[in-house]
């Protein structure tokens, strides 16, 4: 069979205003159905976006430090949890664009094994709104290991969708050989 499928890779300004970037993916992904795709791709951490503070803050490693103490509270904070509201709202854009939506996001667990962990988190929503796969980051790398726990590899997976075919790695999971030979 030879199908075809459009994909929009959707990029926009990240804020810290959680609210404004859920307004700005819905607008993208009406702009993005509008031209005829049906499948849609976020970037890495698009909610809430990453934490370059990382990289550039000399002090991001100090224990105990209040200014990073205060940004990883603001991060946290603003994090998804699976499920619940953000995600709700990522699973209506799905739905309301009649297309595969695969978001990278922050996850906070909120309860159960691994209460309090931050994730870098993979969500693939069906057209109908419902969440497909939910793959967690293997290893972070370098300094988001002081952020981010390791994933459990449970989304580690492609699922069948309309438009075909979905799996996602996050980052540097492409240079891992086994993360690609299990999709």
């Amino acid at each position: 069979m030879n199908k075809s499928v459009t994909v929009a890779v959707l990029q926009g300004d990240v804020t810290p205003d959680l609210s404004a970037m859920l307004a700005q993916t819905e607008r993208m992904a009406a702009e993005a159905r509008a031209r005829g795709a049906t499948l849609m791709v976020l970037p890495e951490t698009w909610l809430p976006g990453y934490p370059a503070w990382l990289d550039v803050c000399r002090d991001a490693g100090l224990w105990n430090h209040p200014p990073v103490k205060a940004a990883f509270t603001r991060m946290a904070e603003a994090s998804v949890t699976v499920p619940g509201a953000v995600a709700d709202a990522l699973a209506g854009i799905a739905r309301t664009a009649e297309a595969v939506l695969v978001a990278g996001v922050i996850e906070r667990v909120e309860a159960g094994p691994g209460s309090g962990t931050l994730y870098n988190s993979l969500l693939t929503f069906g057209p109908d709104g419902g969440l497909l796969n939910h793959h967690r980051k293997l290893v972070p790398t370098y300094t988001e290991r002081m952020v981010w726990g390791p994933g459990d590899a449970a989304g580690l997976r492609a699922v069948d969708t309309p438009a075909g075919g979905v799996g996602g790695l996050v980052c540097w999971e492409h240079w891992m050989p086994l993360a690609r030979q299990a999709m």
